[in-house]
């Protein structure tokens, strides 16, 4: 035993192999390229490299998140009790994610996507904190992070509507929450700028 590691410390778990270090990436990259490829119109050589490529892309962000939220911990609120945002706090909002994506893709196809209006979220303290939060609020077309202001622990968001039955999921999880009055009423990063649905519709940016 190492001098410095005190008497009856637990071991550290075991380092994954090669192969289940390479096992998560490859998920990933596969589950991602599939999406990309069923999402465009017409596969050709060219979409298949354009997708694979973004699918890397995405899959290592989405590994190194997910290693550092499990090294570092997501640590929440001050003053809230429940200790850190640990992945399994996540699980139930990410169980709501798909659900949230089909509902929102509906309405900006049905309804389009004009509309919305920013407001601020206050996010647990630390960069993986706010990097999740990012990530998640992101993720569905009926909202998006515009900006992040890391002093006041604000996220400034636009939404399509109010708030989902994911982001409440999220709020559940102690990962994101209301800004008090000194965040409410949040504006834009830079004037009130192109609303995310709308590119992704075929709208004009």
């Amino acid at each position: 035993m190492p001098p410095d590691e005190p008497a009856g410390a637990p071991a550290p778990p075991p380092r994954p192999g090669p192969a289940r270090r390479a096992a998560e990436p490859l998920a990933w990259w596969t589950a991602l390229t599939t999406v990309y490829l069923a999402l465009v119109s017409t596969i050709s050589p060219t979409e298949i490299a354009v997708g694979a490529l973004a699918a890397a892309a995405c899959a290592a962000a989405a590994v190194a998140a997910r290693r550092d939220m499990l090294s570092a911990g997501v640590t929440r609120p001050p003053g809230d009790a429940g200790g850190r945002v640990t992945p399994a706090r996540l699980l139930p909002p990410l169980a709501r994610l798909p659900a949230q994506v089909v509902s929102d893709t509906a309405r900006v196809t049905l309804r389009g996507a004009s509309g919305g209006r920013w407001t601020a979220l206050a996010v647990a303290p630390g960069p993986a904190a706010r990097g999740a939060a990012t990530l998640l609020v992101s993720a569905s077309p009926g909202s998006y992070v515009g900006g992040v202001d890391p002093d006041r622990g604000l996220l400034r968001v636009h939404r399509l509507a109010g708030p989902t039955p994911f982001e409440r999921s999220l709020r559940r999880a102690g990962l994101v929450d209301d800004p008090g009055p000194a965040g409410a009423g949040a504006a834009p990063p830079r004037g009130d700028g192109p609303n995310k649905a709308g590119p992704r519709a075929g709208g004009p940016s």
